[in-house]
């Protein structure tokens, strides 16, 4: 009679469960070049075909059951949606306004060459200044490729012990990241499967060679094919003109049930529509 008691209360709590185990992922963002800000906390949460990231200021949610992405402004108390046509349109606007970007240095270097010596460099010094750089007169370049390098000895963050690896775009270096083979905080590759999907998602921004420098979320199956096993990035050091701009440094991992309405979008949000053109003709 015990028994079947016991089995009885079993079966009633995975009945009326409000949730499905997943991956909770506690963070803390730093910023060494602001003296003025303080640490922030991060919260991932991460499901087999959904996941969830909540900083001071916003929150974003992946939806592949949806095969939808949700960038909700907190302060504003606003969002926007992107959907696989939102994507691929924004990479139509990219393209074309790189397009438009290569034809007017074009048109700006036919110019200048025109002008006598002198002229000509004093405007290029002009527009140095102003970040606008035409070296040699070259229109601006595809960014390389990325690629990990090992770059230090093991140490020790608040999650666990890893190595060091820095992201490499050619000679630049943009990250450095201390990775620890993700069976020794005690995960599995499945436990990450939802960034295959949000790799695929947003594969028409992220395959751009014009786009901005991309997170380990997205290249996260690139980053293990070139360290050679399974990792994640316990302590994620951000570079901008060569200077540590951010860090991100795990504090736990866990396996926990995450409420289902955790990633749903929250009620009472104003949704603001993203300015669109035709794709590959840019919007006005």
């Amino acid at each position: 009679m015990r028994h079947r008691l016991a089995l009885s209360v079993v079966a009633i709590g995975f009945a009326t469960a409000p949730a499905y185990a997943g991956v909770v992922v506690t963070s803390t963002h730093s910023y060494p070049g602001d003296g003025n800000k303080k640490p922030e906390p991060v919260m991932g949460y991460f499901e087999a075909d959904r996941m969830k990231m909540v900083m001071p200021d916003t929150t974003i949610i992946f939806r592949g059951d949806l095969n939808k992405f949700w960038v909700i402004n907190t302060p504003k108390n606003n969002y926007v949606e992107m959907t696989p046509d939102t994507m691929k349109a924004m990479a139509g606007q990219m393209q074309a306004a790189q397009a438009q970007l290569s034809a007017r240095m074009a048109q700006m270097q036919e110019q200048l060459a025109k002008l006598p010596p002198e002229q000509r460099a004093m405007i290029e010094k002009q527009l140095a200044q102003q970040g606008i750089g035409i070296p040699g007169g070259a229109a601006p370049q595809p960014k390389p490729a990325p690629s990990y390098v090992k770059s230090g000895p093991a140490k020790a963050v608040p999650s666990g012990r890893c190595e060091l690896y820095s992201r490499m775009e050619g000679q630049t270096k943009n990250q450095d990241l201390c990775i620890a083979p993700i069976a020794s905080v005690g995960l599995t590759q499945a436990d990450f499967k939802v960034l295959d999907s949000f790799s695929a998602f947003a594969a028409p921004m992220t395959n751009s060679q014009y786009a901005p420098t991309s997170s380990v979320f997205l290249e996260w199956n690139q980053m293990n094919k070139a360290i050679g096993f399974s990792g994640i990035p316990l302590e994620t050091t951000t570079f901008s003109g060569g200077r540590p701009e951010m860090v991100d440094t795990i504090q736990k991992i866990e396996h926990s049930a995450i409420p289902t309405a955790a990633f749903e979008l929250p009620q009472g949000l104003a949704k603001q529509e993203i300015p669109l053109g035709p794709p590959g003709r840019g919007g006005r």
